[in-house]
């Protein structure tokens, strides 16, 4: 499979020659709707395609999978080794992605694009990391930004041992501040200052430009922030409006997915928008007798983008739910992980009666969003973010050996889910209703 990437690559450049036609790679450009095009009309898009079928052709592994409550989605999963992006991860164990969508197209792109999103983002020896002073870097960072600096000099793991930082933009003004290296690169552990408290993978995005990876980057920490807010903060959902245009997205799409199952699920939708007001939403789905729990988040420009992104990752979580059941069936409880039994915990809560799953009769207030170029509504979501007092910070993270923009976005005063920092939005909000686990017993979401 990783010469037939290679091949396909070449194919869809046109680097091909016409004296024997590849068969095989054309077949592959057929499943995932990539026409060839002769070599002087490469426009940006092809070429970005051609780099994910590039760096397809590195990984160990790309296969296919089979949702068995969701038929009509489409699954890829890919394993790599970390040494793709620098000798210094030489020894690292596989890391595993996995990409889903509704067509061949969507799910390959997503998969390959996560890869090269978590690849992108390991520390490389050529990358520049700065060891400053204290006051080299404290005048230029907000309250937010110096309060998370504070928690993380906290988790230490050699107190007498000066700290790498990284450069990075404050979006605003253009501004160059000094971040924390652990926060911005995944480093080997032997070169860490402290273990990062939150997954990295948070607020770092892929895209075919740097200004959509920037947003979708951004739109992740925003999830994530609603996520937490409601499901440790306590902070009820609201139900999404019956007329509503997002109502038909989700009902012709589950339509679709859903389709040829052989045990149907509950569906419902959660609007878990917070005072940011980019619209987020929870999709939920259980068993008939309420167990079995899965979700899907996603924040968007719109309501209805929203809703279908939502119900395609809560799929995917169906599916990754499934795997775990099969993999304690086949080789019992001693072969879970500690990701493996979360997933356990949280299928367990009943979701019929989970005050938390339950949306009120109200509807969120929504920030209006009339732009559609990416550029633009990240400007957008930057300035009503300011007005609450949280900065945002950017760092491209591109590489030259993928070629596929990647960002990672940071924006301190946010509650991420999972993470062992609680921020003072999460804090008011339980003070305000008393937490989450009140419903969830603390189960963890993520």
């Amino acid at each position: 499979m990783q010469e037939l990437f290679a091949r396909a690559a070449a194919l869809l450049l046109g680097n091909e020659s016409d004296a024997g036609r590849d068969h095989d790679a054309e077949l592959v450009l057929q499943a995932l709707e990539y026409g060839v095009k002769s070599s002087d009309q490469i426009d940006s898009e092809t070429a970005n395609r051609a780099r994910l079928l590039l760096a397809a052709s590195r990984f160990s592994r790309v296969f296919e999978l089979a949702a068995p409550d969701a038929p009509g989605l489409i699954s890829f999963g890919a394993q790599f080794d970390p040494a793709l992006a620098d000798p210094l991860h030489d020894g690292s164990p596989m890391v595993g992605v996995s990409g889903v969508g509704l067509t061949l197209q969507e799910a390959f792109q997503g998969c390959i694009g996560e890869g090269i999103e978590y690849l992108s983002q390991l520390q490389a020896g050529t990358d520049l990391l700065l060891k400053p002073g204290i006051d080299d870097w404290t005048a230029k960072l907000g309250p937010k930004a110096l309060e998370l600096v504070a928690v993380l000099s906290e988790r230490s793991l050699q107190p007498q041992r000066v700290y790498s930082w990284c450069r990075a933009t404050r979006v605003t003004d253009g501004g160059e501040v000094l971040l924390p290296a652990d926060i911005c690169l995944r480093r080997p552990p032997a070169h860490r200052d402290f273990a990062p408290p939150y997954p990295l993978s948070i607020g770092s995005a892929a895209g075919p430009s740097r200004d959509a990876a920037a947003l979708h980057g951004l739109l992740e920490l925003i999830e994530r922030d609603a996520a937490s807010l409601w499901w440790r903060g306590g902070q009820l959902p609201r139900s999404i409006p019956v007329r509503h245009e997002a109502g038909r997205v989700a009902e012709e799409l589950l339509q679709r997915l859903r389709h040829g199952a052989a045990a149907q699920r509950r569906t419902w939708l959660l609007d878990i928008t917070t005072d940011i007001g980019v619209p987020c939403v929870a999709a939920v789905s259980c068993r008939s007798d309420g167990s079995g729990f899965a979700f899907g988040l996603a924040a968007r420009p719109a309501l209805e983008a929203a809703v279908r992104s939502a119900i395609v990752e809560m799929c995917q979580l169906e599916l990754a739910d499934a795997v775990v059941a099969t993999k304690r069936n086949e080789r019992g409880d001693g072969a879970l992980n500690a990701q493996d039994r979360i997933h356990l915990q949280r299928a367990a809560v009943d979701a019929g009666q989970c005050k938390l799953l339950q949306p009120v009769a109200e509807h969120a207030a929504h920030l209006p969003l009339p732009a559609t170029e990416a550029s633009v509504i990240f400007g957008l979501i930057v300035e009503r973010l300011e007005k609450l007092g949280i900065e945002t910070f950017c760092i491209d993270l591109t590489r030259g050996r993928f070629a596929v923009p990647v960002i990672r976005v940071i924006a301190p005063g946010l509650q991420l889910e999972p993470s062992e920092i609680v921020t003072a939005r999460l804090q008011d909000a339980m003070a305000r209703t008393g937490g989450g686990a009140t419903y969830t017993g603390g189960v963890a979401l993520i």
